[in-house]
Parts: C-alpha cells; structure tokens; sequence
C-alpha cells in the first residue's frame, strides 16, 4: 500500500494532509526518513511518525470508540496550535490524533478528558439539553468562608457580559485541613455547562486565587473510582460515562 493511503487509514489525516506530514520528513520506514509519496508500505515494515511507532494494530478499524485521558497541566486540549507545540496529542498514540474531545481544559488546568471517533457520543456528552454535569476539585490560596461562596456561585455571578453558574458546591474531601470551622482551601464545583475558563472566572469575581484545578468526574465516570495516572489513557465505554444499562 502507497504511504499516504496507509497513513490515512490509520486516521492520520486526509491522503493531502499527509501526504504534507511525508514531505515534511516527519515518517520513518525501518529507520529511514521517507519523502517519496510513491513508497509502498509492507507488512512487516516498521513505520515511525514523529519517533512513535504505528502499525496495524493501531489502525482505523482496531481504534477503541471512547477513551479516557487524565490531562497533566501544561498541555493544550487542542489537536495542534502555532503558538504552543505541547498538546494533550503529544501524549496520545497516533491513532489517536484524529479524535475529537468532550469538555475542553486549559493550559494550566488538569484532569479528565474524553475523546472518541464516535460523533453522536460527543455530542451527547457536549450538548446543554443532556445535562451532562461535571465536577472539578479546586485548590485555593487562602481558606474561604464556602458557605457564602456556595450561595453566590449556585445563585449566579456576572462575569464578562455573561451569568456563570454552578450546580452545587461544597468543601472537597481531599485532605484534612487545619482551618476554622466553616473555612476551606479545597472545593468540589459542579457545573451543569461549561462555559470557557467558567470556574477561574467565577472565583476570580470573587478575588479568590486558584491554585490548581482538576476535573474529576464527568457524567458517571468518576477518577476517584477509576485509576488512571496523569498522562495515560484508558478504554471506557458509553455506559461508564452516561450510565446507560445497554452500553
């Protein structure tokens, strides 16, 4: 099979688009960078793209439907950017780099993302009417009286021409805080829709400095339930996400 053919088999990109990525000099062949469009792939051919390995048993057909990433900070949640070359697809196998995202994080932001080649899934988890809700443990500068700030968050704050809210707030269960009663560092956000930078937004109304922010569930499938180390990926399928008994 001619090179481009196989590598847009493998979800790589249009037969134009990598044809660019061969030209580039961006694929190896048993060792040897290949620029010749004309070179036909074999069976036991070892084939590098960007120094990671691909092969047929990483091809279209043998690609899991829904996988699960735990998002380090640091990574864009984008498939390539010219002003940053450090996406969540420079951690991902390249038959993964075709695969869209449910429920972006930013740069500094970290925790669970799902991807999948499966349209209707994406857009059953990203569309507002499924209600879909996600929760994020938050880790703040200075103890907060979380009360207050549950009231304000849930009620609605104005923020940028726009009303963020939350579902529900509430001290997270991280670790034991040496705080007056009533106060935390650590809060469990949930949001029913997320809304771009929606939770630094929130806080920064309030003067609250976030220090870290870590998304730890999205619809049923809870990090806190299912191992996954920052930086790796694993198979999930529809019903561990939305909870659907036919899944």
């Amino acid at each position: 099979m001619r090179i481009n053919a196989f590598l847009a088999k493998l979800g790589l990109g249009s037969r134009r688009k990598v044809e660019e990525l061969v030209l580039s000099g961006r694929v190896k062949i048993n060792g040897s960078t290949i620029t010749d469009l004309s070179f036909q792939v074999n069976e036991d051919d070892t084939i590098l793209f960007d120094g990671k390995p691909v092969g047929k048993e990483e091809g279209f057909d043998s690609r899991p439907k829904i996988i699960a990433f735990n998002k380090p900070a640091g990574f864009l949640t984008s498939h390539e950017d010219k002003h940053h070359e450090n996406t969540i697809f420079t951690l991902l196998p390249v038959s993964f780099q075709k695969y869209n995202y449910a429920g972006r994080l930013d740069l500094d932001s970290r925790g669970l993302i799902l991807l999948s080649i499966d349209g209707n899934f994406i857009q059953k988890v990203t569309h507002p009417k499924n209600k879909i809700d996600k929760e994020y443990i938050i880790s703040l500068k200075q103890p907060v009286s979380w009360k207050k700030i549950a009231e304000e968050f849930m009620l609605g704050v104005r923020e940028g021409g726009e009303t963020l809210r939350a579902l529900a707030v509430k001290p997270a269960n991280v670790v034991p805080e040496k705080t007056q009663p009533g106060f935390t560092s650590y809060l469990s956000i949930v949001l029913k829709e997320g809304k771009k930078r929606q939770i630094r937004r929130m806080c920064k109304t309030k003067d609250l400095v976030v220090l870290d922010l870590y998304r730890i569930r999205i619809g049923k499938l809870d990090l806190r339930n299912f191992h996954l180390e920052e930086g790796k990926y694993k198979e999930v399928t529809e019903g561990q996400v939305l909870g659907n008994p036919s899944s």
